[in-house]
């Protein structure tokens, strides 16, 4: 699983590609955490489209638990995935249940505005 880490004005561009590893996708999260700490963001756009394959709805609770621990409100994620991704929202579920926005979509414009900033011309 590759991820990588773009500070733009305002926000935190994710971008995670190849296979998915849980591992990886909890170490990413913690490393996420930090930078947008470190870099005083509040909003975080993970551009998940170019993952090969499927995240099981297990995976997807894990990674939602995962992102809540030691999470406030007052960082907003929008995950960006594949139309064929958009099997159930459990990971937007399970973090929103536990006070972390959250929007999963397959709509770039859908999660520029769930975060506040308009889409890059």
């Amino acid at each position: 699983m590759d991820i990588r880490l773009h500070p733009k004005e305002g926000y935190l561009l994710v971008e995670a590609g190849g296979g998915y590893e849980a591992n990886a996708g909890r170490s990413a999260i913690d490393h996420i955490r930090r930078e947008c700490g470190r870099l005083g963001l509040k909003k975080v756009l993970v551009d998940a489209r170019g993952l090969d394959a499927t995240v099981s709805v297990a995976d997807r609770f894990d990674l939602a638990r995962s992102l809540a621990e030691g999470c406030t409100a007052a960082v907003r994620y929008a995950i960006l995935v594949k139309p064929e991704q958009m099997v159930v929202k459990t990971l937007e579920n399970t973090a929103m249940n536990r006070g972390v926005p959250v929007q999963t979509t397959a709509s770039l414009e859908e999660a520029y505005g769930f975060l506040g900033l308009a889409p890059p011309a």
